[in-house]
């Protein structure tokens, strides 16, 4: 198996943790914690290690915030797991980790729909 399927397969299995992890939240939350957070390094793993062999620019800019948007999801594994505290002036809940699993949600889906698009017509 080649680096590129294993990057592919970590990363896609991370992120299916990742969205198992988030919907049960609200039903288990001590279990799917766990599950948040180990999926969450699989697919920060799969993505920081993947390179782009593209020469286009627009391509590797979507690629560096695809890259971006992983370390988001970090956040949101560190603050789903942490306590509630103050933090510079702001009280987090529990739920804070739901902000920067959003602002992540959002740049992965432009990016993937972008990079699609960049793909098709390269293609052509």
């Amino acid at each position: 198996m080649d680096k590129r399927k294993t990057l592919a397969t970590l990363t896609l299995s991370g992120e299916t943790m990742v969205l198992i992890g988030a919907v049960s939240w609200s039903w288990l939350p001590q279990g799917a914690v766990y599950v948040f957070v180990v999926g969450t390094c699989l697919f920060f793993l799969g993505r920081m290690l993947d390179s782009t062999p593209n020469d286009n620019i627009v391509a590797r800019r979507l690629v560096y915030q695809q890259k971006v948007g992983a370390m988001f999801l970090l956040i949101a594994a560190v603050a789903m797991i942490s306590t509630p505290t103050w933090f510079l002036g702001f009280y987090l809940t529990k739920s804070t980790w739901f902000i920067p699993f959003l602002i992540f949600v959002i740049i992965e889906v432009y990016t993937t729909f972008r990079l699609a698009y960049i793909d098709n017509n390269q293609q052509k």
